[in-house]
């Protein structure tokens, strides 16, 4: 586990430094703000790379796991397991246009929790109504991003 944690952060560094020069690259326009057009990609690179250094930072100073449970693990992960999490998530975008982005998002994550085998409880869904409310203020009301707008919401 540990070796696999210390690949994964390498690899993120490497996407990190690469979206960062990638980002460095787009051009500055006159119509810019005070962030400007490099701004956010450079804000999201340093997080990556933050995380990639946590990840690594975790594997280094962890204590090595025994052989059986990484195994445990390995085997809890099936490829039928991951491709029914991508099925839920995908439903993000047809119910997002007929119910909008906030109810969606509040379904997906709902979803999400119950197939990993939450029990549903006030606090599940209050925990996803929580997270699609953040969502929806990062996007909507601090980057501008508009989401979409359901025909019921």
């Amino acid at each position: 586990m540990i070796r696999k944690d210390l690949i994964s952060s390498a690899i993120l560094l490497g996407i990190a430094a690469f979206y960062y020069a990638a980002s460095t690259g787009i051009p500055s326009s006159t119509l810019e703000d005070n962030v400007g057009p490099r701004g956010f990609p450079t804000v999201l690179a340093f997080i990556l790379a933050l995380l990639a250094l946590v990840i690594g930072a975790r594997a280094w100073f962890s204590a090595p796991a025994s052989a059986e449970g990484e195994q445990a693990k390995d085997a809890e992960a099936t490829w039928p397991r991951a491709l029914g999490m991508l099925a839920i998530i995908a439903l993000y975008l047809p119910l997002s246009s007929i119910l909008g982005y906030f109810a969606a998002l509040l379904l997906i994550i709902s979803g999400v929790a119950l197939y990993e085998g939450m029990k549903p409880s006030w606090r599940l869904f209050a925990v996803a109504a929580g997270g699609a409310g953040f969502f929806w203020l990062l996007f909507v009301e601090f980057l501008g991003v508009r989401q979409p707008t359901g025909i019921l919401f």
